[in-house]
């Protein structure tokens, strides 16, 4: 079955199995999205209020509009896309909701990995590590990508994804979208810990100790040891636990009861709902305590609106959905390859108009899509035949 016989399938009725599509739908629209920021971070900032909201929308479009109305209408929707694209940082928290669906949607019908959890880590080290190393050649070895950062000792910190201490100093090592990986590290070590809590205490427990235990540990972090942001940020799994045991719980709830779900989750209440805690996070972007809120309500609130919004597009968009689906399957790759290249061709395009730059961008961003996707399948088939030839090895006596 094709992509799009896929999201016909499940937007006439929901059916569990290996993937959801619209799950894939919202990785291909978070990654892009974050591209995209990078991409503009480059195009001057300083152009636009930062962040660009709606109370200064207005006097941005009068100053650029040059006091026409057709100048004011092109500036006001100039500003709505900036203040969106602005927003980029965003997704990363959804990324970390899907994280924890992901790993715990496969375990939630049987309870257990099959053949362990050694077999288990096995996987996740080989889904992780060898297109992260071959990102790590890419950034260093090619002509046309950015380097942020010198090769010294941190290198071989980062070959390891040991970006988590000294935070300071190895979370945004050589490509700061890595940090992500260091982040991802940690929660799969702990993630078997994880597993079992939830299995033990149930969904509503676990989640409510896991929301006390990420803002308990943010305000230690924040008010008390003073530290690095980067600790609250993702250099230490605590700072995060939150969106991961969101993303965990649904899963569990999903796999359990998958009609009760898709019709509570995708109601329109629950929509309000996910508007609610977004607003909430955005507001709670304080410099005081409240700022241990933001990532967890901006996470959830954004990953409500997000599944919402994409699903029903995917489903009246069937192209768009097939499009997208295809993107969040290699999302992964496209996330390692994208920042040394928007970091080198942004600048060449930053004298552009925002609208000339937004085409010759997507072009670009476009061309980095298919490479990574390309690169992905590679490194794909390499692991996977790995995979294959450990498991048809015979026993040692």
């Amino acid at each position: 079955m094709g992509a799009k016989e896929e999201i016909d399938a499940a937007c006439r009725l929901p059916a569990p199995g290996p993937r959801l599509f619209w799950l894939d739908v919202m990785k291909g629209f978070s990654i892009l999205w974050i591209v995209v920021f990078h991409f503009f971070s480059t195009y001057d900032p300083g152009r636009y209020p930062w962040p660009l909201t709606f109370s200064n929308l207005i006097p941005f479009a009068r100053d650029a509009g040059a006091g026409s109305m057709l100048g004011f209408a092109a500036a006001v929707l100039e500003g709505l896309l900036a203040g969106f694209i602005q927003r980029g940082p965003h997704p990363v928290g959804v990324f970390i909701v899907l994280s924890g669906f992901g790993l715990t949607y496969s375990l939630a019908r049987t309870g257990h990995p099959q053949g362990g959890w050694g077999t288990w880590y096995k996987k996740r080290l080989l889904r992780l590590f060898p297109l992260y190393w071959v990102a790590h050649a890419v950034a260093i070895f090619s002509p046309l990508a950015h380097r942020y950062d010198p090769l010294d000792h941190r290198l071989l910190l980062s070959l390891l994804g040991q970006r988590m201490y000294p935070a300071e100093t190895v979370f945004y090592y050589l490509v700061p979208a890595w940090w992500f990986v260091g982040l991802l590290v940690q929660l799969y070590l702990v993630f078997p810990v994880l597993f079992m809590l939830l299995k033990r205490f149930g969904p509503v427990r676990f989640f409510v100790v896991s929301v006390l235990f990420t803002v308990a540990t943010r305000v230690l972090l924040y008010a008390v040891l003073e530290v690095s942001g980067n600790y609250m940020q993702g250099a230490f799994f605590g700072g995060r636990l939150w969106e991961f045991s969101a993303g965990m719980v649904l899963a569990w709830l999903y796999r359990k009861h998958p009609g009760a779900v898709e019709d509570g989750f995708f109601s329109r209440r629950n929509l309000l709902v996910g508007v609610a805690l977004y607003v909430a996070g955005i507001a709670s972007y304080q410099p005081n305590l409240l700022c241990v809120l933001n990532d967890g309500l901006v996470a959830m609130g954004l990953f409500i609106l997000m599944a919402q919004a994409v699903r029903r597009a995917a489903c009246i968009f069937p192209a768009l959905g097939s499009g997208l689906t295809t993107v969040g399957v290699y999302s992964y790759g496209l996330y390692l390859l994208h920042q040394p290249y928007v970091a080198t061709f942004g600048p060449l395009l930053s004298s552009s108009n925002f609208w000339v730059f937004s085409l010759l961008g997507s072009a670009v961003v476009l061309a980095i899509t298919v490479l990574s996707i390309l690169a992905e399948k590679l490194v794909n088939r390499f692991t996977t035949s790995l995979l294959d030839r450990s498991s048809a090895a015979p026993a040692a006596p």
